[in-house]
């Protein structure tokens, strides 16, 4: 962790009209929470940081404390401490008054705390070091655009003048240029790479693309704030952006795509080979996501809503294969220039914890090359075996399934440690919990009343 040092504050401090700076972080659910601190006061936190609660890293998705194992209530809540970390001190594009800067939790002996989800991927990202690997990753979001206004059952409705599909549609990118062209300028304003923007298979779902990078807690970072990015722009334009995974039964749903390659350190693409599926490094790579992925689903797949997406027929994967050009699979091998070989993950939702998730697979990356692993579950160039739901019936069908594999993983133990695969579950139990005794849903009523 690089804390940063005071004199970043400085140079932005007196060049504009500052009054206010936002710590933040992301929690476990991948929500940005954090303090605003006046001017005034925001020096002493480059100096000695600022406490809050442990329970800020396992709130459930509605902000509350409903872990089943009862901490921040058992334990009393106590507090760790936040250190801004460097060079992440940016301009509020939304708010002409406020900086943002993004924090990191230490404990008491102000060592790197691991329930922040930025030091797990710091920690399992270290391993690659000592193989003299360099992964490199990007991240692609898929999100909609809503109306702010929900229809008479208070479900959501596409943003007005999206009425139909069209895929990859110009028309459709022109009828939001305005919004999107300022989410491009403010993540300009925020250093977040934002590269292509495409519109997708329903109407008003779109994607964004963020640039290939070495620099993977950067990268987790910006996915992170692209969303907040996404969400704060969209408001102003008098619309909603979600990246819940399936807000329409009806239409396809949104997801979160990771590219990665490998790389020594000459920067050299390990992946390529001159053959189209790649080295044997890359099929290590394969077969160490495949030895993970249904372990890391809860990850993937932090909620029950994102189990919806997990339909055959949907270019959603429904099992573990890889092949090359086929959208089918969960491990796709892209076309392309050969130097630029890598691996799309194409399995998470895109609500899931960008840290987490990233670390999961570097999890499963990092015990696949270190024993030799080889893939299974390969499909041909032109099948569509990857999206049939009998082609591996072991596949977690709901997230308790997926957390029960989690916390039994003898795999993601040695990278998460033990205590980890019982805090995670915890909290999803927890706020599954909150789910099932909140409220009856009208459906409930149209089926049993």
């Amino acid at each position: 962790m690089e804390i940063a040092k005071k004199s970043e504050l400085d140079g932005l401090l007196t060049k504009q009209n500052i009054e206010y700076v936002d710590a933040i972080f992301t929690d476990l659910c991948g929500y940005v929470r954090g303090k605003r601190f006046p001017t005034s006061e925001v020096e002493k936190i480059f100096k000695d940081g600022f406490q809050l609660p442990y329970s800020a890293f396992y709130l459930d998705a509605l902000g509350g404390v409903t872990n089943t194992m009862l901490l921040g209530w058992a334990d009393g809540d106590p507090d760790g401490l936040f250190f801004p970390l460097a060079n992440t001190l940016k301009k509020v594009p939304w708010s002409n008054n406020t900086l943002q800067i993004l924090v990191s939790m230490c404990d008491e002996e102000k060592n790197p705390s691991i329930l922040d989800p930025r030091n797990m991927l710091a920690s399992i990202l270290k391993r690659f070091d000592d193989i003299n690997l360099k992964p490199v990753v990007a991240f692609e979001l898929e999100f909609y655009l809503v109306n702010k206004e929900k229809d008479q059952l208070g479900k959501p409705e596409p943003a007005a003048g999206t009425d139909k599909t069209h895929v990859y549609g110009i028309r459709e990118l022109d009828l939001f240029k305005k919004l999107l062209e300022e989410i491009n300028h403010n993540c300009k304003i925020q250093n977040i790479p934002a590269s292509t923007t495409t519109s997708e298979f329903a109407p008003g779902q779109y994607e964004i693309n963020l640039s290939h990078t070495s620099d993977l807690l950067k990268a987790a970072d910006d996915a992170s704030l692209l969303r907040r990015v996404i969400h704060e722009t969209t408001l102003s334009h008098g619309y909603e952006a979600t990246f819940m995974a399936k807000p329409f039964l009806e239409q396809t749903g949104s997801g979160m795509h990771i590219h990665m390659s490998m790389y020594d350190e000459n920067g050299k693409n390990l992946f390529s080979n001159g053959d189209k599926l790649g080295s044997e490094l890359l099929k290590h790579t394969i077969a160490g996501m495949q030895s993970t992925l249904y372990d890391s689903f809860s990850i993937f797949i932090p909620n029950r809503n994102g189990f919806r997406r997990i339909k055959p027929d949907q270019f959603v994967p429904v099992n573990k294969s890889w092949g090359y050009n086929n959208r089918t699979v969960a491990l796709r091998i892209p076309s392309g220039k050969d130097e630029a070989r890598r691996i799309e993950h194409r399995v998470a939702s895109a609500d899931a914890n960008a840290y987490l998730t990233l670390a999961s697979i570097l999890a499963g990356v990092h015990h696949g090359i270190t024993n030799k692993l080889q893939p299974t579950h390969f499909i041909e160039y032109g099948s569509n075996a990857g999206i049939e739901a009998e082609a591996d019936p072991e596949i977690p069908s709901s997230l308790e399934n997926s957390l029960v594999r989690f916390e039994n993983s003898k795999i993601l133990k040695e990278y998460f440690g033990e205590n980890y695969l019982k805090l995670y579950p915890s909290v999803k139990r927890g706020e599954e919990d909150l789910y099932n005794s909140t409220f009856i849903p009208k459906e409930e009523y149209d089926f049993y009343l």
